[in-house]
């Protein structure tokens, strides 16, 4: 049984990352594209440590074989399995410790092409935070979207990416769509860990290339962007996209209500998410919006929370950045994204500068 390096397996093809870490910590966060194949479970996993901290050190230990010992079989049945096509097998768990050596040593000595990752996932999330402040000194490569609230800024970004373009949607790897409103049918968000390793599994797969992503703040919903792709959106390329007030209206409509849940569910959502930017708004005007919900006027309803909320909000916004570089109008999606296309050639003839 050989060690290997974050920094290694992470540049090599063919290599499927098994994670031997319990359903809880793996869905806290993992190597992206990672297969669960725990030793324990909860349970267990909480035994043991409490056996390991107020116990005895070689009496969890002990304990920990005798549970193990008994999966031995079926682990490696599940990881045989897993590893079908890929030349190279590595095993982490939390630090690199007993967990992922003792079944990186079984797959070995089955002649299967095992390694245990040094560090484990703790070495991993090492590995990206350091790029992450990496990053921070580097030009940005970001073709950067702004504009109002509805200018379909999200489906520019689908649409460029369907047309093979490099696309960065942080929106879509945090599931949410980046307002007070933005988690209407989307259900939970990923954790935070999990988040930043979609981000950084994303970016690295897009080196060397600008990219497209939209204007963001510093967090989408509960989840924080790392600051080098908040620097990078300040500090990138700037377009502005223009569409009218009504269309924005029916895109809105059509994107938060054809998302997962019934249709009585995204309302009560959205009359919740309501009750927190009361402060912004006279009295009228919310007890109006509310009226409006409670009657299915969901057209009035966008059309005065986009006047009263976001668009104020946005002129603010618009404000900081002063001038931008281009201007496109996304009434025709089309024609849109046939313009930014035409953009991001352009300015992949000039050097970025540092």
């Amino acid at each position: 049984m050989e060690t290997i390096s974050i920094d290694k397996c992470l540049h090599m093809d063919r290599v499927i990352f098994i994670d031997v870490r319990t359903t809880k910590e793996f869905e806290e966060g993992t190597i992206p594209g990672a297969v669960n194949v725990p030793i324990f479970n909860n349970e267990e996993r909480a035994y043991l440590g409490h056996t390991y901290k107020n116990v005895n050190k070689i009496t969890a230990k002990e304990e920990g074989f005798e549970i193990a010992s008994h999966k031995l079989p079926e682990i490696y049945a599940k990881i045989k399995k897993a590893a079908k096509g890929y030349s190279k097998i590595v095993i982490f768990c939390w630090r690199g410790g007993l967990r992922s050596k003792s079944i990186a040593t079984v797959i070995s000595l089955m002649h299967l092409p095992a390694y245990q990752l040094e560090g484990g996932y703790k070495a991993y999330r090492t590995y990206i935070l350091k790029d992450f402040e990496r990053r921070l000194t580097l030009p940005s490569p970001y073709i950067v979207l702004h504009g109002y609230t509805g200018c379909s800024k999200t489906l520019l970004l689908k649409a460029l990416e369907k047309a093979g373009m490099p696309v960065l949607d942080l929106e879509g790897l945090a599931n949410h769509r980046g307002s007070v409103f933005g988690g209407v049918g989307l259900g939970e968000q990923p954790p935070q860990k999990a988040f930043e390793s979609y981000v950084y599994d994303k970016t690295i797969s897009l080196d060397d290339s600008l990219v497209f992503v939209e204007a963001e703040s510093s967090k989408i919903g509960r989840r924080v962007v790392p600051a080098y792709a908040i620097n990078h959106i300040k500090t990138g390329i700037h377009v502005l996209v223009n569409l009218d007030k009504e269309i924005r209206i029916q895109r809105l409509l059509d994107d938060y209500m054809e998302t997962n849940g019934t249709f009585e569910e995204n309302l009560s959502f959205i009359k919740n998410s309501l009750t927190t930017i009361k402060s912004y708004m006279s009295n009228h005007d919310y007890n109006l919006m509310n009226e409006y919900i409670e009657n299915g006027n969901l057209h009035d309803f966008v059309g005065l929370l986009l006047d009263n909320y976001y668009d104020p909000m946005y002129k603010k916004w618009k404000k900081y950045y002063g001038t931008f570089d281009y201007e496109v109008d996304s009434s025709d999606i089309d024609i849109a994204v046939r313009e930014l296309i035409e953009i991001f050639n352009k300015e992949s003839k000039i050097p970025r500068k540092g």
